[in-house]
């Protein structure tokens, strides 16, 4: 029973860890839209994860980025987002 109750805890106590350091990774960028995984085990918001979008759509001549999917990678490797890099609107 202790070494049950031991194991739970561990468990538990690991689950909790993030990665420390460890930024999204830009996995394709074409002018129009970005791709970016958050790996395993990162926990990026998700004001932190549009703001790395909006950064390299700027590198373009887009305004900003809009989120319009996401999906989950293989083999607990993180998940990946596409945003689509927009002008902004005439007023």
């Amino acid at each position: 029973m202790r070494t049950l109750i031991a194991g739970l805890c561990a468990a538990v106590t690991l689950s909790a860890c993030t990665i420390e350091g460890q930024e999204p990774i830009v996995s394709a960028f074409n002018g129009d839209s970005v791709n970016i995984i958050q790996p395993a085990f990162a926990a990026f918001t998700d004001d932190q994860l549009l703001a790395k979008a909006n950064d390299i759509c700027r590198r373009g001549n887009k305004k900003f980025a809009e989120r319009v999917s996401r999906r989950a990678l293989p083999d607990l490797e993180g998940t990946e987002y596409l945003f689509l890099c927009l002008e902004k609107p005439a007023a």
